[in-house]
């Protein structure tokens, strides 16, 4: 019995684990949840600070996709979108830097001037149930508002006031074992423990 209890609670753990592997964003000074709507203006998602969130996860790219520095990421990698946003209210000057911190390598940056990249990227990259804008005048980074990439982890300085600062990151997919494929792990150990039991008997 005491055996099978073990088996079980690594079985659970490894579920755990698999669970945990789905935090995309996994660190960074104010992570949420996917805002309701990213527009400028209210009731858009405003903050004092930067702010991150993970949009779609595991999509698979059916064609080639732009990224910043005129760079592509190419169509049949599977990736996970994720937005880093500082967006002050009433036209407030402000000043921010942050490192965030994924759980797989970053392929690209989207944070052209007019937010073009991202635009043309919403509807298979954007969060669900998340409202997004047309392209508009200073929605990337501008000035200097300025990003340094190393391997899974980007420092973002953004210095706002009207309208915010908005980039999306590419990260490359963690694959993540199929519930299926996790049961009959579990099934695995169980009927190994009990071969086990009646040769011991």
């Amino acid at each position: 019995m005491k055996k099978i209890l073990i088996i079980l609670s690594v079985f659970l753990l490894i579920l755990g684990m698999t669970e945990q592997s789905m935090a995309f964003l996994i660190s960074g000074p104010d992570i949420i949840a996917a805002p309701d709507n990213v527009m400028d203006d209210s009731p858009g998602a405003e903050n004092e600070n930067q702010q991150a969130f993970n949009e779609a996860q595991y999509y698979l790219l059916t064609s080639d996709l732009r990224v910043d520095g005129r760079k592509t990421i190419n169509s049949g990698v599977t990736v996970d979108s994720h937005m880093i946003f500082f967006n002050t209210p009433d036209n407030k000057f402000s000043r921010d830097l942050a490192t965030w911190t994924f759980d797989g390598i970053i392929l690209g940056i989207m944070s052209d001037f007019f937010g073009r990249l991202e635009a043309k990227s919403n509807m298979f990259l954007g969060a669900s149930e998340t409202i997004y804008p047309e392209r508009f005048w200073a929605r990337g980074l501008e000035g200097r508002d300025s990003y340094f990439v190393n391997g899974s982890s980007i420092d973002v300085y953004m210095e706002v006031s009207e309208p915010g600062d908005w980039i999306r990151v590419i990260t490359q997919s963690i694959p993540v074992p199929e519930p299926a494929t996790i049961l009959l792990f579990g099934l695995g150990l169980l009927g190994l423990s009990k071969v086990r039991r009646k040769r011991v008997t």
